[in-house]
C-alpha cells in the first residue's frame, strides 16, 4: 500500500490546509502540460504520468475527510501485518464469552456533603451490573480481551492488544455480530 502522506511530503497529522498547499506545489513539478512548457525532451515519460498520476490519487483520498479516515486505517493495519507481533488472527466465535460484572452508579438525587456521608451509605448508591465480554489466551499467559463489537461498528477487522505483553490479535467480527 502507498504511503499518501510520504508521496506528498507531509506528516500522517497534517492539516487539509498542509496537505493542500504540498499537493499544489507537487503537481506544478510534474504535471504534463507544465512540463510541455518548459521543453522537456520527453514529456509524456512512463515515469513522470505515473508520478502524476500517484500525487492525485493521494490528494484525492486525503482530501476527503471520509476517505482519509478510512486510508488511515488501512494503512494503520498494513503497518501492524507488516510487524511479527500479530499472534493470531481469530473469528470472534473463537473467543471465550466472559461474564464480567460493574459497579455502576445509581440515577439517585444529588448526593449528601462528603462530610454526611459514611462508606455504607456510598455503597448502597452502586449497583452491580453484568455485562459480556470475549477473551483469548496469549501465549505469555496473559490475555486479549475485547468488549464485542459497538452498536453500528461496521469495521470487519479489530486489533486487540494483549493486557500482559505487546503482542496483538486481529479479531474478526463474524456477519451476525454486526
Amino acid at each position: 500500500m502507498p504511503d499518501f502522506y510520504e508521496l506528498l511530503n507531509v506528516s500522517s497529522t497534517a492539516s487539509f490546509e498542509e496537505i493542500k498547499g504540498s499537493y499544489k506545489q507537487l503537481i506544478l513539478k510534474c504535471h504534463p502540460d507544465k512540463l510541455r512548457q518548459l521543453n522537456d525532451p520527453n514529456p509524456g515519460s512512463e515515469v513522470q504520468n505515473s508520478d502524476f498520476n500517484a500525487i492525485n490519487a493521494a490528494w484525492n483520498t486525503l482530501k476527503d475527510p471520509i476517505r482519509r479516515k478510512y486510508y488511515d486505517a488501512e494503512l494503520l493495519q498494513s503497518k501492524f501485518r507488516a510487524h511479527s507481533n500479530i499472534y493470531a488472527t481469530v473469528v470472534l466465535d473463537e473467543m471465550q464469552r466472559i461474564q464480567v460484572e460493574i459497579e455502576e452508579d445509581d440515577q439517585a438525587p444529588a448526593p449528601p456533603p462528603p462530610s454526611q456521608t459514611s462508606e455504607s451509605e456510598s455503597d448502597t448508591n452502586k449497583r452491580k451490573a453484568t455485562i459480556w465480554s470475549y477473551a483469548y489466551d496469549c501465549r505469555c499467559g496473559g490475555q486479549y480481551l475485547f468488549d464485542g463489537p459497538a452498536d453500528g461498528d461496521e469495521s470487519p477487522e479489530v486489533i486487540v492488544e494483549c493486557n500482559e505483553c505487546s503482542l496483538v490479535i486481529i479479531v474478526k467480527q463474524a456477519a451476525s455480530c454486526k
